[in-house]
C-alpha cells in the first residue's frame, strides 16, 4: 500500500484546514495509508479528521489557534523553538533578511512569514520514507516537506495571490524548485504563480478545492441560525480578522450606508483573529455598535449564512475561498469583490454583484441588493445553479506515486 503525508500549518477553522478535511474524505484508503502531521500541533479541525488517518502530532490541542489564546500559544511555541538548543544564533541573520525583504516588497511587515521558517526547521523530521509528501499550504508546511520530508515525489499547494499574500521568491524559490508539483487551487492563482516563477510554468497544475455540496446544505440545517429578534436586513461574512479581508474598508462603508438612511440593516461577522482590537475601535469610532457585529468564531456558521439575507466578501485578494463557494451553494445573493482570484465561476449581475474594492463601491452596492428584491431574487437563483462540481482531483495522486508523472483525469 502506497503511502501518504500531508503537511500544513495549523488545524485552525480557516478555508485550507477545511479543504484539507475534504481532501483527506477523499482518499481511497483501500489503496493508500495517509498520515497527517500539522506543524503548529493546534487547531478545533483535528476533530474533524477521519479516523483512517494517523496523526503524526503526538498530543494536538483543540484549541483555537486564532484570537487570543492561539496567539499566546504560539507565540509561546515560537519563543521555545528559539531557544531550544540556541536556534536563535542562527536565525538572526534570517530574520533580518526577511525583515528587509518584506518592507521592499510589500511596503509593510508580517509577523507570520517570520516565523514560518522558525518552525518548520525546528520540527523534528518523520523516521519514514514516503511514497508522496503533499504540503498543503504556503509557508511552513511547504519549507518542511521540502528540507525535512524523505518522499519519492513532492507536491506542494498555493492557496492565496502569492504577491499579495507578501510571499517572496528571493525566500521561497529553492523550495519550489525541489517540489515536484505545484497545484494552484484556481487558475488566476497559477497566473499570479507563474508570473512570478516562470521557470516552473510546466510542473504548476490546477488542484482546486474539494468540496461536498450536499454537505454544506446538510450543515446548514444543524443547529440555528440568528435568535436576536431582529426583522431587518442581515448582511453575513464569514472570515478570520484579517487585513487580507477587507473589513477595515467594509466599516465605513458600511457607516456610510447608515448615515444614508438604512438603519434597519446589520452585519454579522463570523471568525477571530488578531485584527479584532483594531476592528472594534473602528466601529466604535463610527456609532455602529449593534449593527457591525463581531461574533467569534464559530465552529458551523453555516446555520446562520442559511439565514442571512446577503453574503459579502470584502476581500482585497484571495483565491477562491471555501466560504464564500459555500454561501453560493446556500443560494446566497452574494456581494464580492474583485480579489483577482477565481472570480470567473462569477458573473457580475448573474450569480452575484462584483465590484472593485473601495467604501463607495461597496455602500453603492449594498443600496442596490437591499433596495432591489427582484435582483435579489435573480441573484439567489444564479447563485444557487453555479457550476462549482469541480473535479476530484484525488486521483493525480496515484498516478504520481505509481509512474511518477501528473495524469489528468
Amino acid at each position: 500500500m502506497k503511502e501518504i503525508l500531508v503537511v500544513i500549518n495549523t488545524m485552525g477553522q480557516a478555508g485550507a484546514e477545511k479543504s484539507l478535511i475534504s481532501l483527506l474524505k477523499s482518499f481511497d484508503y483501500s489503496r493508500v495509508s495517509v498520515s497527517l502531521l500539522s506543524i503548529i500541533d493546534r487547531g478545533e479541525v483535528f476533530l474533524d479528521v477521519p479516523d483512517e488517518v494517523q496523526i503524526l502530532n503526538k498530543a494536538p490541542s483543540y484549541g483555537p489557534v486564532l484570537g487570543t489564546s492561539g496567539t499566546l500559544y504560539i507565540a509561546g511555541l515560537v519563543l521555545k523553538r528559539l531557544f531550544r538548543r540556541l536556534y536563535i544564533l542562527g536565525y538572526i541573520a534570517y530574520a533580518f533578511q526577511n525583515i528587509r525583504l518584506q518592507l521592499k516588497q510589500n511596503k509593510s511587515f508580517q509577523f507570520d512569514k517570520l516565523f514560518w521558517r522558525l518552525l518548520a526547521d525546528t520540527t523534528p523530521a518523520p523516521k519514514r520514507e514516503y511514497d508522496l509528501c503533499i504540503a498543503f499550504i504556503e509557508g511552513a508546511a511547504t519549507y518542511y516537506a521540502i528540507d525535512k520530508v524523505r518522499a519519492k515525489k513532492k507536491c506542494v499547494f498555493v492557496h492565496v495571490n502569492y504577491e499579495k499574500a507578501g510571499y517572496i521568491r528571493a525566500l521561497d524559490a529553492k523550495y519550489y524548485q525541489k517540489a515536484d508539483y505545484i497545484c494552484c487551487i484556481s487558475e488566476a492563482v497559477r497566473e499570479v504563480f507563474n508570473r512570478i516563477y516562470p521557470e516552473h510554468t510546466g510542473k504548476t497544475k490546477i488542484f482546486p478545492n474539494i468540496i461536498f455540496p450536499e454537505e454544506i446544505r446538510a450543515d446548514a440545517k444543524k443547529g440555528k441560525g440568528f435568535d436576536d429578534n431582529f426583522t431587518g436586513t442581515r448582511l453575513i461574512t464569514v472570515g478570520r480578522l484579517h487585513p487580507q479581508k477587507g473589513y477595515d474598508i467594509a466599516i465605513p462603508a458600511f457607516a456610510d450606508l447608515v448615515r444614508d438612511g438604512y438603519r434597519n440593516v446589520r452585519w454579522y461577522v463570523f471568525g477571530d483573529g488578531n485584527e479584532k482590537g483594531k476592528l472594534l475601535r473602528l466601529i466604535t469610532k463610527h456609532n455602529l455598535e449593534g449593527r457591525f457585529i463581531l461574533m467569534g468564531s464559530s465552529k458551523n456558521p453555516l446555520p446562520y449564512v442559511a439565514d442571512a439575507d446577503i453574503y459579502v466578501q470584502p476581500s482585497r485578494f484571495e483565491g477562491f475561498p471555501l466560504t464564500l463557494q459555500e454561501a453560493l451553494i446556500l443560494g446566497k445573493p452574494c456581494l464580492v469583490t474583485n480579489f483577482e482570484g477565481e472570480t470567473g465561476k462569477l458573473v457580475n449581475g448573474e450569480n452575484a454583484i462584483v465590484i472593485e474594492p473601495s467604501t463607495e463601491n461597496i455602500t453603492h452596492a449594498l443600496k442596490e441588493l437591499i433596495e432591489n428584491k427582484d435582483l435579489r431574487d435573480r441573484i439567489s437563483h444564479g447563485a444557487r445553479h453555479t457550476n462549482l462540481d469541480f473535479p476530484n482531483k484525488t486521483l493525480v495522486f496515484y498516478t504520481i506515486m505509481e509512474s511518477g508523472e501528473w495524469s489528468e483525469y
